[in-house]
Order: C-alpha cells, then sequence, then structure tokens
C-alpha cells in the first residue's frame, strides 16, 4: 500500500470480490487519466501566452497578468460585457501557485438576492425552506484556490457588507450555523460598471470598493482594438471548422471589411457569434458578406441621410476604421482598400485626416 497498491484482498478471497476490486482500480485509473488530462488542457487553454491579441493594449493587460499572478491580492477586473474578464481571471488562476488548486466562479447577476448569501456562505439543512441538506458555498468551495466574483457591482448593499467582512477577516458563519469557518481563498471580481459611479448614487459601499480595487485591470472593448479582429476570426475558424468538421479556409475581403465596420457592442462574445453563425450558414469554401449576420441597427432613430451624406459618412469612417487598424501606415491603408497610394492620399485630403494622427495612439 505504502508504494502505491490502490487496494488489497485478503485469503482466502472471494471471486466476486476480487474482480469488484479490480474494476474500481480501473475506474480509479481512468478517472486519474481524466484529471491529468483536464488540467493539462485548463493550463493549455487559459495559459496567458495563448490569449489570441495583437494590440498593444491587451498586450499590456497580459503583461500586468504575468507580473500579479503569483500575488494573492485582490484583483478588479473592469470591462464591457463580452470582453473576456472570466478568461482574464481563469488566466492569472493558472499562472498563479494556486493552479492545481479549485477555480471557483459566481456570476453575482444571475442569481436572485435571497440565494446570493447562500451560494456564498452555504447554508446548514433547515436554515430556511427548501434547505433539505448541507450545502457548501463558494468561498468554501474555492478554499486553497480562486474564487472569482463575477459582476460584483449587482450584489445588495446588505450582501456587500458579508463579503467586506471575509475579504478583511477570511472567516464567515454559514447560514443557519453557528460554526465559524476560515477560509484560504485568492478573489477576483469582474464588473462592467462603473462602480466609483455607484458609489456615488450609494449603490455600492465605499469600503468594499477600495477593498476589492487593490490591483485593477481594464479590459477595452474590441471596437478599440481592431487589430485584434483578424486573428480571432482565424481563430474562432479553427475553433468551430472541428466542431462541426467543416473546412471553411477564411472570408472574402468583403466579409472582413464588414466585420472591421462594425462597433461590436456584444465585444469578443458576439464576434464568436457571428463567427459560428457564418460557419454554420455557409455551403462554400470561404465566407462571404452574405454569411454574416446584419449588424445591429444602432442608427435605426437617426433622421435619414441623403445618399451624398450617407456615402461620405460611410467613406469617413471606413477611413477612421482602416486607420485605426493599420496605425496610421499609409501604404498598409491604401493595400487594404484596394486603393493606390495616391488615391488614397486624395481621400484623406478630401475628409480632411491625418495619417499621423492614428500612429502610437492609445
Amino acid at each position: 500500500m505504502k508504494r502505491g497498491a490502490y487496494s488489497y484482498v485478503t485469503k482466502p478471497f472471494n471471486a466476486r470480490d476480487l474482480l469488484l476490486q479490480v474494476e474500481k482500480a480501473l475506474e480509479n485509473r481512468r478517472l486519474q487519466k481524466e484529471i491529468r488530462r483536464l488540467k493539462n488542457f485548463l493550463e493549455e487553454e487559459y495559459n496567458f501566452g495563448n490569449i489570441v491579441t495583437r494590440s498593444e493594449k491587451m498586450q499590456r493587460v497580459l503583461e500586468t497578468v504575468s507580473r500579479i499572478a503569483d500575488s494573492d491580492s485582490t484583483v478588479y477586473i473592469q470591462g464591457e460585457s463580452g470582453t473576456g474578464k472570466e478568461l482574464i481571471a481563469k488566466a492569472i488562476h493558472m499562472a498563479s501557485g494556486r493552479k492545481d488548486k479549485p477555480f471557483i466562479a459566481l456570476n453575482c447577476a444571475a442569481i436572485p438576492e435571497t440565494l446570493l448569501e447562500s451560494k456564498l456562505f452555504g447554508h446548514e439543512k433547515g436554515a430556511f425552506t427548501g434547505a433539505t441538506q448541507n450545502a457548501r458555498g463558494s468561498f468554501t468551495q474555492a478554499h486553497t484556490g480562486t474564487l472569482f466574483l463575477d459582476e460584483i457591482g449587482d450584489m445588495s448593499l446588505t450582501i456587500q457588507a458579508k463579503v467586506l467582512r471575509i475579504l478583511q477577516e477570511r472567516q464567515f458563519y454559514p447560514v443557519g450555523s453557528e460554526k465559524l469557518i476560515e477560509v484560504d481563498v485568492r478573489v477576483i471580481v469582474a464588473t462592467n460598471k462603473d462602480l466609483e459611479e455607484e458609489v456615488k448614487k450609494g449603490l455600492f459601499r465605499n469600503d468594499l470598493y477600495y477593498r476589492i480595487h487593490v490591483i485593477p485591470i481594464q479590459l477595452p472593448p474590441l471596437r478599440e482594438r481592431k487589430e485584434d479582429i483578424q486573428p480571432l476570426v482565424d481563430h474562432f475558424l479553427k475553433k468551430y471548422n472541428g466542431r462541426m468538421k467543416k473546412a471553411i479556409r477564411g472570408m472574402m475581403p468583403e466579409a472582413m471589411k464588414k466585420l472591421m465596420l462594425h462597433d461590436w457592442p456584444g465585444n469578443v462574445r458576439e464576434l464568436e457569434n457571428a463567427v459560428e453563425s457564418a460557419i454554420a450558414m455557409t455551403p462554400q469554401d470561404y465566407i462571404t458578406e452574405d454569411d454574416i449576420l446584419p449588424s445591429h441597427p444602432s442608427s435605426a432613430a437617426e433622421p435619414l441621410k441623403s445618399l451624398r451624406e450617407a456615402k461620405n459618412a460611410f467613406e469617413r469612417n471606413y477611413l477612421i476604421n482602416l486607420l485605426q487598424v493599420c496605425k496610421g501606415n499609409v501604404s498598409d491603408a491604401a493595400e487594404l482598400s484596394g486603393k493606390y497610394r495616391a488615391d488614397f492620399y486624395g481621400l484623406l485630403n478630401k475628409h480632411k485626416l491625418n495619417a499621423a494622427d492614428f500612429r502610437n495612439t492609445e
């Protein structure tokens, strides 16, 4: 047993018991192999070196992740929905000394307030109607590991006070229990709200804000890092080609242009959904403009423009997006647009745009 035997049988043994022990040993071995496989998968999937990005803003985010991963300090991630807050939280966990310990994620906005306290802290049997057995909360489940509290800005003030106490003392009472629980947990929080404004409105506790705002990470929206669209599209093509057993080779230029011109209010999540849908719908080797779902009608309420005004507005916005993607490099922008360099300069002069304004911009 000391040398690693799973179990043993004593003589004289029953053949049926022996077979049962062998079956259990094989099942245990299978489970251990599956656990190792999943751990390796997680390390590859959420290693911050494998996060798809070319933009300088996201590169700086990943540099921050690499510096703070081994710290136990609370991390505060702010970004719009769909920017990848949980992905960054998992990357921090996988790069830390806690990577072999639990990573527990809880979306505070998805759980009714009446149940959130129980989800966070656990409860004793009979603590409330429906509590038919003891339950461990997220803080207990994440013991020695990492707890990710997504959309923390949606917590009620009452729950906020209890979370503040845990962050200060690292101990708490489950609902309906008099037994004090102590935990060793690294906390990462995320929000799509401006919590400073929420504090001013009295909707978020000032003391909790300062307690969680230790290492802030700001995730830029996709519209501010459009140079990431191409590599993300390539990544999603590979991902969903494999899942759907298809062999889509890429996107036609007009389809890519349509993706570049969209503002992506749903960010990377919306882009992924668009690519997945296009792969599922297209019968061809390349995705065309018609395969891309229509952009959200964000300007439906605006007054109708004349054809000349609409054309000029589109042309100017297209040039701005192109210069942002190419970081002010006129040769690259002209090539991507299919224009001669001299003609491209003519368009810039027409719309009073200076390519130098787009170089090394943040």
